[in-house]
């Protein structure tokens, strides 16, 4: 009987082995026509919206950090080395990092100035743009604008042009499809809108003099969209941790210009923050300012309802 089950196992044997042959000769291949990687989940999002079934998008940052500093680490440069196209924010914004992540990913494609590579805020109508002399004793001032407009809708619609137009010299065969698909994401985005003004138009009416304080200029394009009024930010210079000096006259003086709100990221430093509401009696919310898929945060103009909602709901009650 075990004799019998010889030819039995081999021929098994046999077929298990040009299965698994089979799948290395005919490994998956993705029906997408283009590797796509954003520099955080907001990019990659918009990248997605533009390119639909035609591009496969990965995020480099989670969303969850400072998008000013972080590490060329293997990760980013795997991603990268094999993607058709790389989308920045842009404006300085990655300036410290992505470099070299591109730099050493070996992908000729997406280096600076190729083809493949794009930076989105050129498109991008900036504020705050600094004018004369600048240099570090300033901080970490960024001479073409603030970079952080992916707050604003009407900005994204501005940087989804400048995806549109990319795929489309990449991938011309589909140029008609991102362009469609452009034309729908700016219906969505101008919807988008229309439904926040209508949230915040109430509470603003009602409250004309209420403004804010920021503790880094993160949220201006969001307030210069719906008309918040703001003192500014708790930096005195971007990037540089606020003098226990500074913290004080910015809290008096929040206290004396009816601010109702200090408001920071999920990744501001929380002491500053807790040190002016200590003494003004400001109250502090903080809130994430980017898509963070491992958070199940994956869709942007849901976000941005959310986003919307959390300061109007706070700007009515206090």
């Amino acid at each position: 009987m075990i004799l019998n089950l010889i030819p039995v196992k081999r021929a098994l044997f046999l077929s298990l082995s040009l299965w698994l042959g089979s799948i290395t000769l005919h490994p998956y291949v993705s029906k997408a026509a283009v590797r796509a990687v954003g520099s955080t989940p907001d990019i990659a999002w918009l990248m997605k919206e533009v390119g639909g079934a035609e591009i496969e998008v990965q995020s480099l940052l989670k969303g969850t950090e400072d998008p000013h500093y972080a590490d060329a680490v293997p990760d980013f440069i795997r991603k990268v080395a094999h993607a058709d196209i790389v989308c920045a924010v842009g404006l300085e914004l990655e300036v410290g990092w992505l470099p070299r992540v591109l730099s050493r990913s070996g992908n000729s494609k997406i280096q600076s100035g190729g083809l493949g590579f794009c930076e989105v805020g050129v498109g991008v109508k900036t504020l705050e743009r600094p004018t004369g002399n600048i240099d570090r004793s300033m901080g970490d001032v960024h001479p073409l604008g603030n970079p952080h407009f992916w707050l604003s809708p009407v900005s994204m619609k501005e940087a989804a042009v400048v995806v549109a137009d990319k795929l489309s010299k990449i991938d011309p065969a589909h140029s008609q499809h991102y362009q469609a698909n452009l034309r729908k994401l700016h219906s969505h985005l101008d919807q988008l809108v229309h439904d926040s003004k209508r949230v915040l138009a109430p509470i603003l009416k009602k409250n004309p003099a209420s403004k804010v304080l920021e503790y880094h200029r993160e949220f201006t394009y969001l307030f210069q969209l719906y008309g918040i009024p703001t003192i500014g930010s708790i930096e005195e210079k971007p990037g540089v941790p606020p003098s226990a000096g500074r913290l004080l006259q910015v809290a008096r003086q929040a206290q004396s210009s009816d601010v109702k709100l200090i408001i920071g990221t999920d990744f501001t430093p929380l002491k500053p923050l807790e040190k002016v509401s200590e003494v003004s009696g400001i109250p502090i919310w903080t809130t994430p300012i980017s898509l963070q898929p491992s958070k199940g945060i994956v869709d942007y103009l849901n976000f941005h309802r959310t986003l919307v909602k959390g300061l109007a709901d706070r700007l009515a009650s206090n």
